[in-house]
């Protein structure tokens, strides 16, 4: 009986280990640290008056992407895994009024929209934001597009899982937002093995 206890037990220590997020500040408790790009801390965005009721409020966890009226915005972190495979889970919510662009031409070529320049061009779907993961060393990019629930302001869910990366080399994660008005807020974001 002791045996199988300790099997079980060392049984799910591995799948522990196993589970280990691969990317920085995955919760944002640091702010942008080890993130790339136009995300910025709560604190960041925080009117310096308290008494100001004409600034949004973001709360006071997450990572958050203004978005632009004209641009996409995006966020980026390289990162390395010892593994071929990696499941992303992503945890987010929208600032109320969120609204991305209608206009199909805004979801037109998104590489080049967000300086991802060296990628062949492909199209985002109208009214969703993009993540996108790239393999440099087998000159692959993975990309998803992300619709909103019915009911946006809500925490959101979002995962995935990518297969056949090369292990050891350098990869980019990108989260990448269409044209809109309002805000993401990213709770958290990882990959694990």
């Amino acid at each position: 009986m002791k045996n199988l206890f300790l099997v079980v037990l060392l049984f799910g220590s591995v799948q522990l280990l196993q589970a280990d997020d691969i990317l920085k500040n995955s919760d944002f408790t640091d702010g942008a640290l080890n993130w790339h790009g136009d995300g910025r801390s709560p604190a960041d965005l925080k009117p310096a008056d308290a008494l100001d009721t004409s600034a949004p409020n973001y709360g006071d966890k997450g990572l958050i992407i203004v978005l632009k009226p004209r641009n996409w915005t995006k966020i980026v972190q390289e990162f390395k895994s010892d593994t071929a495979t990696v499941h992303l889970n992503i945890s987010y919510q929208l600032a109320p009024n969120t609204v991305f662009s209608t206009k199909e031409e805004d979801y037109k070529n998104v590489p080049n929209k967000i300086d991802f320049n060296g990628w062949l061009p492909f199209n985002g779907k109208v009214g969703s934001w993009m993540v996108m993961l790239s393999d440099f060393a087998k000159e692959r990019i993975f990309y998803n597009s992300v619709e909103s629930s019915a009911n946006p302001t809500a925490p959101q869910n979002f995962s995935c899982s990518y297969n056949s990366l090369i292990p050891e080399d350098e990869k980019t994660l990108c989260l990448a937002f269409p044209p809109g008005t309002g805000a993401v807020i990213l709770l958290h974001v990882s990959l694990e093995k």
